[in-house]
């Protein structure tokens, strides 16, 4: 009875993406293939990423620098047209009702049809940035619509805005898988930017565990490679018991 939207459909995008790198894991070949129709994709880059080094002797301070290089590189691969960088602390993002707010605030600037995020319902992840993350995410494109809520985004020209669709990466139930055959060079170059995170051992024990995945979407999606995702409108995300299943 609620149709799902179509991503492939969209022509402005908001990523909104917990840490550097995750993004391009989670959904690299379909924002590159995005970009190369013509949509403009920004990303909203929630931490610093200050505390993911894997060198001992590196400052937070030179690790977040790094990592932001790092990020601004890969988005230029895939086609970012822009990154918005929030600036909370990495492994310190606040509960959602706190980082809902200035998503809410972007969201009503940037007027996305879509936000693409990580699904905040994935079982067994234990990283608290990516929970509060996520859940701020859908949130925030719950609430961004309402006049109500954050009224004093009018005084700065922020109008309520109703996104159509939002797509949640990394899910254990997705409903939309896109091949990504076309557009797998770009998202392995783009992971490969972030050189801090995946060095040479850490990705050789890495890639084939992102390139079976990749495959197992790509079976779904009749290619070689693929991404898979939930795609919801925001009525999915309130009292609807059987949105586990669309």
């Amino acid at each position: 009875m609620l149709p799902i939207p179509d991503l492939m459909e969209a022509r402005n995008v908001l990523v909104v993406a917990p840490h550097p790198d995750d993004a391009e894991i989670a959904a690299g070949g379909t924002i590159a293939l995005l970009a190369e129709k013509g949509a403009k994709i920004t990303y909203a880059m929630v931490t610093d990423g200050s505390r993911g080094g894997l060198q001992p002797g590196i400052s937070e301070a030179q690790m977040a620098s790094i990592r932001r290089a790092e990020q601004e590189q890969a988005g230029k691969v895939l086609g970012v047209a822009d990154i918005v960088w929030l600036g909370f602390q990495d492994t310190e993002v606040p509960q959602a009702e706190i980082l809902r707010e200035p998503l809410i605030s972007l969201i009503r600037e940037i007027q996305p049809d879509f936000v693409i995020t990580l699904d905040p319902w994935l079982p067994y992840e234990a990283h608290p940035d990516h929970r509060r993350t996520s859940m701020a995410a859908v949130e925030a494109c719950l609430f961004a619509g309402l006049p109500m809520i954050q009224p004093e985004d009018l005084e700065h020209g922020l109008a309520p805005w109703q996104v159509t669709g939002i797509a949640l990466a990394l899910s254990a139930k997705p409903n939309t898988f896109i091949g990504i055959d076309s557009s797998w060079d770009k998202k392995v170059q783009a992971l490969r930017c972030h050189k801090s995170q995946f060095p040479d051992p850490v990705w050789n024990m890495f890639y084939p565990m992102i390139l079976a995945k990749s495959e197992e979407y790509g079976r779904r999606a009749n290619a070689k490679t693929g991404e898979a995702f939930k795609v919801l409108t925001t009525t999915h995300l309130h009292v609807m018991p059987d949105t586990w299943q669309a």
